[in-house]
């Protein structure tokens, strides 16, 4: 049997404290013309689609492929612009070519003109921790394992946040022996 082996495409990006909004840099590109414009991506998990700003698709000459019906919190858009782009993530690494529906203004100083949302998201693992007051989120493309916390949690004896392991004590893992001889050589 012949293993097939497959690119796994990630990024991480940190934040100084705790984050509102995850932001990362993107770069989006019009299909047809390769014209190509740097922006931040705001990764949304309540968005079912991604999305791009009026004025990122005027800067792109995106010509719209369709148009579409748009439920939101602020009601039911009807004839709403879909456009056919490129999105690069994290210095070439992660690339998608998807249909964008066309949005309002994202951020108050159009650093963001660009919404990451779940047709992205769930092409892979995404996962956002906060550890010691510091925001990380993560993606990787393509799934390669499930994540479960729970079981995670019930399969150790038990978690101790906050303090150092010590050599001589018990190892976290639930192996009985001291850290020293297990996970701590």
């Amino acid at each position: 049997m012949q293993l097939k082996q497959i690119e796994v495409s990630a990024l991480t990006i940190s934040s100084s404290g705790i984050a509102r909004v995850i932001t990362s840099p993107i770069v989006v590109e019009n299909t047809k013309t390769a014209v190509k414009e740097q922006t931040l991506g705001i990764w949304d998990t309540g968005a079912t689609n991604s999305a791009i700003t009026k004025s990122l698709a005027l800067k792109l000459g995106l010509v719209p492929i369709s148009e579409t019906m748009v439920k939101g919190v602020h009601g039911v858009k009807e004839g709403v612009n879909v456009y056919g782009v490129k999105i690069v993530l994290n210095n070439q690494n992660v690339v998608f070519t998807l249909p964008v529906t066309e949005c309002d203004q994202l951020s108050d100083d159009d650093t963001s003109e660009f919404l990451i949302g779940m047709d992205v998201i769930s092409k892979g693992d995404f996962a956002i921790t906060n550890f010691q007051g510091q925001t990380v989120m993560t993606y990787r493309k393509p799934s390669i394992q499930r994540m479960d916390f729970v079981t995670e949690i019930r399969s150790h004896q038990s978690v101790v946040v906050g303090k150092a392991q010590g050599r001589n004590d018990l190892c976290n893992c639930g192996s009985g022996k001291k850290y020293k001889f297990c996970h701590g050589k």
